[in-house]
């Protein structure tokens, strides 16, 4: 059976799934949770300008990798 669900990995190593819900402690010491959601349309890295494509998984900003936030966790 191919994979139906895919995952993602955060930058502390934790696989995560579409619909798991994820948070970060932002800048200004605030808890900031979101679900672990799919990229409705392409689009471009915001820092390295790699092509992310549509239906890849995201956390927060479309334009970030998950592993991108070093804080994120599993909530």
């Amino acid at each position: 059976m191919f994979g139906l669900f895919k995952k993602t990995k955060l930058s502390n190593g934790k696989e995560v799934k579409e619909g798991d819900l994820v948070y970060f402690i932002n800048s200004d010491g605030e808890r900031c949770e979101k679900p672990i959601e799919k990229r409705k349309v392409e689009c471009e890295h915001q820092d390295t300008k790699k092509k992310l494509k549509r239906g890849t998984l995201f956390f927060w900003n479309a334009g970030f990798e998950p592993s991108d936030y070093k804080s994120a966790d599993v909530a």
